[in-house]
């Protein structure tokens, strides 16, 4: 009975993960069909934000000059976008796949290959939104970004169970 209610949790777990995941990508797919122009303004408003963060008096500029902050780091901005949502989007595939009786090299490959491939198929997707460009550069961003992701859930999941088994 005991390894029944174990079983149960664990498909709850990863139900639970998997929709999680979908979410992460359906998140991505969003920001990606916005055109160049409503991409460009959601950046700066991010770039604007960091400016408020970082510039003690950044309430004070002129507008124009927040703007030309924002676009300043519009670059980094946007890569930093690109990293972090495919590192996201490669924990959750992680923790929705892993399954001990898998080989470790099954519970690192499958999620990475599941970020991989929805990467290039963002950047391609891309190629069909004004003003957007599907770039090589980005999908080995993004898949840097997904490998983080899977590494750091990984070593999570290991020490949760080392924890656990005392």
């Amino acid at each position: 009975m005991k390894s029944l209610i174990t079983k149960l949790n664990l498909n709850k777990r990863k139900i639970m993960f998997w929709i999680l995941t979908l979410i992460c990508m359906t998140i991505i797919f969003c920001f990606s069909s916005k055109n160049a122009d409503d991409s460009t303004k959601e950046s700066h408003k991010v770039g604007k934000t960091v400016g408020y963060i970082v510039e003690y008096d950044f309430q004070d500029w002129t507008p124009d000059a927040q703007e030309r902050y924002a676009e300043k780091i519009d670059h980094p901005v946007r890569k930093t976008a690109h990293f972090m949502e495919y590192m996201l989007l490669g924990s959750l595939a992680t923790y929705a796949w892993y399954d001990e009786k898998y080989r470790k090299w099954i519970r690192l490959a499958v999620p990475f290959a599941i970020g991989a491939v929805y990467s290039m198929t963002d950047e391609l997707h891309q190629l069909l939104v004004s003003g957007r460009a599907g770039m090589i550069t980005d999908v080995l961003l993004d898949c840097s970004g997904v490998l983080t992701g899977v590494l750091l859930s990984s070593l999570v999941l290991l020490a949760i169970r080392k924890y656990l088994e005392g």
